[in-house]
């Protein structure tokens, strides 16, 4: 069994980074994966910052496992399309200055008509980020939304720039109907970062994250599923909601390593 590296999500912790660094080593998690949006953005660390914060990550043992970036709107939302693909660039810059390979971004949904401009304009803005990424080192994988992981993986197979992956998360599959198990066959070529969170589905079908282990996702089974692909990446823990997101992602850490020696 492949030894998982796993990493918590900056924004489960109230205080700033370079406080959080200490409670996710004393977690057993062995990285963090940096909010480049609202937690620590590209122009708020000089190159003297960056040097004491990898200083302090390799103190504690810890490495940058992903950036996220957050974007507001979707990848090819014609509002500020160009600010927002700018931004997606710098952070991938940020990504490999802080040794990160992988920037985590919303896909949105995927145009229905593949003959369709808005689906051409979205494959020409994946292939420029493939293009970008390659040059830089750098990965982005996207979280999709609701669409099936047929309909991802067959966006993804016609990106031919260079590299480009999913951002895997079991409680989008849940929440939009989807078995998180069975979306991990047709996305095993793309498999680039595994977002450790956990959902129950509810009558509307939009669903509801918990913390992990209390929800749908039958973990033993996904993480074997996920073995078998070959993926060796990281597996980060996020937890959105809740009254103790520090507590329930040290939990999940003990949880995740306790489900590995079953």
């Amino acid at each position: 069994m492949p030894l998982r590296r796993i990493a918590i999500a900056q924004h489960c912790f109230p205080q700033s980074l370079t406080q959080s660094l200490l409670p996710v080593a004393q977690s057993g998690a062995a990285g963090i994966e940096i909010d480049a949006r609202d937690g620590l953005k590209p122009t708020e660390l000089s190159e003297t910052g960056r040097r004491q914060l990898l200083h302090r990550l390799r103190e504690l043992n810890l490495s940058v496992a992903s950036l996220a970036f957050p974007t507001r709107g979707s990848l090819q939302e014609p509002m500020r399309l160009d600010e927002r693909i700018s931004a997606v660039k710098k952070v991938m810059q940020f990504a490999y200055q802080l040794k990160a390979g992988i920037v985590t971004v919303r896909l949105g949904t995927i145009p229905t008509e593949q003959e369709s401009e808005d689906f051409s304009g979205l494959l020409e803005i994946l292939n420029d980020l493939a293009r970008f990424g390659n040059r830089e080192g750098v990965t982005v994988a996207l979280t999709p939304g609701r669409d099936s992981a047929e309909r991802v993986a067959q966006l993804l197979s016609s990106v031919t720039e260079g590299p480009i992956g999913v951002n895997f998360d079991p409680a989008v599959q849940v929440m939009s109907g989807h078995d998180p198990a069975s979306a991990v066959a047709p996305l095993h070529n793309f498999l680039a970062h595994v977002q450790v969170r956990d959902a129950v589905s509810d009558i509307d079908g939009l669903g509801v994250e918990v913390a992990v282990g209390r929800g749908e996702v039958v973990w033993d089974e996904l993480l074997a599923l996920i073995d078998e692909t070959g993926y060796r990446g990281w597996f980060s823990i996020d937890r959105v909601g809740g009254d103790d997101r520090a507590g329930d992602a040290a939990r999940a850490v003990s949880y995740l390593k306790q489900v590995s020696r079953v």
